[in-house]
């Protein structure tokens, strides 16, 4: 079930376990706001729970009424995607690998799957590196 984050109630601590409540609807559609708590080790690719801010997208997977796995897919800015996306480690490549871009289509800062890339949230192709460029970066950084 994929939704989008619209408020954020409260980011449990000490006496309130380390969960994340939040206030989402379902992506795109929208629909009436949901509420659901996520516990912490659900966080499958965010780096801190407290660092989840509306306009988030997440892809959750859910157990009967408890979330099993929630992904983080996208963002309303990079600045708020950066701060919260865990990213995969990567292997050591010879070309410059896109990991992140703005989605024209869903409106976002997604993430980047696959390769050629496309956006996490829509499925949208991402955007290209040309020979030229990625030989560009590669001497800028020997």
């Amino acid at each position: 079930m994929r939704v989008i984050i619209r408020e954020i109630l409260n980011v449990g601590g000490f006496f309130a376990g380390e969960t994340v409540t939040l206030a989402a609807q379902l992506w795109p559609d929208g629909g009436p706001e949901q509420i659901i708590t996520i516990d912490d080790a659900a966080l499958v690719n965010v780096t801190a729970r407290h660092l989840l801010t509306p306009g988030m997208v997440l892809d959750l997977t859910l157990a009967g009424d408890r979330v099993e796995r929630a992904l983080l897919l996208g963002a309303p800015d990079h600045a708020s995607l950066r701060a919260a996306w865990r990213q995969p480690s990567l292997e050591l490549l010879s070309a410059p690998r896109v990991l992140s871009f703005r989605c024209p289509a869903c409106r976002v800062w997604a993430v980047a799957v696959g390769d050629p890339p496309v956006c996490a949230v829509c499925g949208q192709p991402g955007p290209q590196l040309d020979q030229s460029s990625s030989r560009q970066l590669t001497e800028a950084q020997a």
